[in-house]
């Protein structure tokens, strides 16, 4: 039994790792230890499953340490709300130990130009039962009493519905685009920033219900949403309004691509909502180009794909 709850481990790690790279995170260090240095956890070391550095292009002048935490099981969810308590504990405090770490000083002093440090952390809690029923877990764990004693700033939680949607959602960009990159609106966070196009995702869109990219073509940019969330007229609106707040310097290409889409009940609405939120009133004079589909393609949405 012992060997087998290694193996699933690995696999687990090698699953977490292939999800790591579509995001663009490169060289990044894997299972390594640090030292615990809060004599409550009760640990000699803490285990990181995969580390990754690099400067945000969301927070100026920020150096963001994301660390990882890689748990996978052979079978379903079960005792979500106990279990998923007990990884969330090990996750903060990992990054408690980290921020004072050995490793972090090592790594951090090769990033030069930052004044601000910051530790968050992504938790993969996954498993290996294909029951889509049984993927959403958010509202189980949603009021999940976490201990007032854990010291952290943020944790991001993937468990198996949203491993899907970044796993198909990036997965279809990147074969329909061999190069795009990820957009970063600038805010007054980073308003220094003058670059708005990375490969890197950013750790905040791990979670996000709207991932942002764009491609680089002949005739400017293409915008892309990737949306967490099925088609409706209501949610159109909110996304195209989105679309043209955040490019309208650089694009009036947009593709929003939605969990599920029907080409011949919801084409009908895509004009009405274009016509609708665009009136003479508006600084955007040229046509503003839409194409709406689904990264879950089927024969029912195929007539939007080009």
């Amino acid at each position: 039994m012992g060997e087998f709850s290694k193996y699933v481990g690995e696999v687990g790690e090698d699953i977490v790792n292939d999800f790591l790279t579509l995001f663009g995170w490169r060289n990044m260090c894997n299972n390594k230890k640090v030292d615990c240095c809060v004599s409550t956890h009760e640990k000699i070391t803490h285990g990181v499953d995969a580390l990754y550095v690099y400067d945000s292009l969301l927070q100026k002048q920020t150096l963001v340490s994301v660390v990882v935490s890689a748990k996978y099981s052979a079978s379903s969810y079960t005792s979500v709300k106990s279990t998923f308590r007990d990884h969330f504990k090990d996750i903060a405090n990992t990054i408690e130990c980290y921020n004072k770490s050995q490793l972090k000083r090592n790594i951090t002093k090769n990033f030069k130009g930052s004044s601000r440090k910051e530790d968050i952390g992504v938790l993969f809690y996954l498993n290996n039962d294909e029951n889509e029923e049984k993927d959403n877990i958010k509202g189980t764990i949603a009021n999940t009493r976490i201990e007032s004693t854990l010291k952290f700033n943020t944790i991001h939680v993937i468990d198996n519905a949203r491993a899907k949607f970044l796993f198909e959602s990036l997965n279809f960009i990147r074969k329909k685009y061999k190069d795009c990159d990820f957009f970063c609106n600038n805010t007054t966070l980073n308003i220094a920033s003058s670059k708005t196009h990375t490969k890197i995702m950013p750790v905040e869109y791990i979670t996000s219900p709207i991932i942002p990219i764009s491609v680089a073509s002949e005739n400017g940019r293409r915008f892309i949403l990737l949306c967490d969330f099925d088609f409706s007229k209501e949610s159109l609106i909110l996304v195209f309004n989105l679309a043209r707040k955040l490019c309208s310097d650089f694009s009036s290409h947009y593709e929003i691509y939605f969990r599920q889409y029907n080409a011949l009940t919801d084409d009908p609405i895509i004009d009405e909502v274009k016509m609708s939120q665009i009136n003479e009133d508006d600084d955007i004079i040229e046509s503003i180009d839409v194409q709406i589909s689904s990264y879950n393609s089927n024969f029912r949405n195929i007539k939007n794909e080009k």
